[in-house]
């Protein structure tokens, strides 16, 4: 009886974590749209599907100076359109950044990319998502 207890406890655990979903929440920060001109943020894709774990996006000077941009791969946060309001998508962990700074040169293009996987409970809900990165955002994606 007790083996049975803890089998049906385990499977229990097991399928609530595989039905964990990410929490939205309200934005709290200013974002400022359209973006600044002196960089763009685009996303490899405009649509990614429910079974992708990567989203890769760039980050590009388009002005004629170098161009100060957080150097942490780690500072950025999700954002859903839900119901015409764009919300955070919370992360299954705690992750910080750091504010090392990354000179861009004129007409330069860092590329980046998130492992959904390590931030996120998969798959993320089918709809229309951006990546907001340092007062920018990326282009609008669709999951599917």
């Amino acid at each position: 009886m007790k083996k049975l207890f803890v089998c049906l406890l385990a499977i229990l655990a097991f399928t609530l974590s595989g039905c964990a979903k990410n929490k939205l929440y309200d934005i709290n920060y200013q974002v400022y749209e359209p973006p600044y001109k002196n960089v763009t943020i685009l996303t490899e894709k405009e649509k990614y599907s429910t079974e992708d774990t990567v989203i890769r996006y760039s980050i590009t000077n388009i002005s004629n100076e170098n161009v100060c941009v957080n150097s942490d791969e780690e500072c950025f946060i999700l954002n859903k359109l839900v119901d015409g309001q764009w919300k955070n998508v919370g992360a299954k962990i705690e992750y910080e950044w750091t504010m090392e700074a990354l000179f861009l040169p004129p007409g330069e293009t860092e590329t980046r990319e998130i492992d959904l996987e390590k931030y996120y409970h998969l798959p993320l809900e089918k709809g229309f998502y951006r990546i907001y990165l340092e007062a920018e955002v990326t282009n609008t994606f669709e999951i599917y």
